[in-house]
């Protein structure tokens, strides 16, 4: 081979410009994407479909709640309740409670996979609190998801357990939004991404602020307990969403951890 030729030079082929050719002339495969971009590429479409699958499904059990489901006054998890009965002060009846369940199990569970892919994709000391974070989340919506806060509980005296899974849940994933986007940056994120992140966790965090005061005092009309879980709960969502297109389309291959030859 000629000392000057380059065996992936981009030359004009045909007319065509940008073509790789191998040493004798011909065109030749390009070269396939590393690891890391191919893990990127995976924890976006896992975030993505988990995030889409969680709204779907609730929706779908909300709509055949009985005797009528309100996002704005009712529990998340009171669509997952499997057992009819009184709770807190009226009749909860969740035929599609199965749905719910499941969104909760698809949710926490490809969160954390999502998030050791990331952790796969750039260097995994940038990775280690969001997978950490993330994993907290996945063990409170299999927690919820498992344990639901409906009469059995209450008279097996398990009911507590739902409550922390929720609140592992919430927290977690809100910490893992601060923890992801602060590894997502140092790769060349642009600013008005990290803008947005930081924004979702404050509504986040502070939903969940609210969500416990509304708890406690209930003061002031009706409690706004949906409206303030969902803020928690919906701002995971949606920053995995968001970091999940990202991941996809936009983050730079030159960015992603090369695998380390033996």
């Amino acid at each position: 081979m000629h000392p000057d030729t380059q065996p992936w030079a981009f030359e004009t082929i045909t007319g065509q410009k940008g073509v790789p050719i191998d040493d004798v002339g011909t065109p030749a495969a390009p070269p396939k994407p590393s690891r890391g971009r191919a893990c990127a590429i995976a924890a976006g479409a896992l975030w993505i479909s988990a995030g889409g699958a969680y709204f779907v499904l609730e929706a779908i059990a909300a709509a055949r709640f009985r005797p009528y489901y309100s996002y704005a006054h009712d529990y998340i998890s009171d669509l997952g309740v499997t057992t009819p009965g009184m709770l807190h002060g009226r009749t909860v009846d969740s035929p599609l409670a199965y749905l719910m369940n499941t969104a909760f199990y698809v949710q926490g569970s490809f969160f954390l996979l999502g998030a050791l892919l990331v952790a796969c994709a750039v260097r995994p000391t940038r990775a280690g609190p969001l997978v950490g974070f993330a994993a907290m989340n996945a063990v409170g919506n299999i927690a919820v998801g498992t344990i639901h806060s409906g009469p059995a509980a209450e008279v097996a005296g398990i009911a507590w357990l739902h409550g922390a899974g929720a609140v592992a849940a919430i927290a977690g994933g809100n910490l893992a939004i601060l923890a992801g986007s602060a590894a997502v940056r140092k790769t060349g994120a642009a600013q008005w991404y990290c803008a947005v992140s930081i924004g979702l966790a404050a509504v986040g965090l502070l939903s969940f602020t609210m969500l416990a005061i509304d708890v406690k005092t209930a003061a002031g009309g009706p409690p706004l307990l949906g409206v303030w879980e969902r803020g928690g709960v919906y701002s995971i969502i949606a920053w995995q969403m968001l970091t999940g297109g990202h991941l996809i389309c936009r983050l730079p291959a030159g960015q992603m951890r090369e695998p380390v030859n033996p």
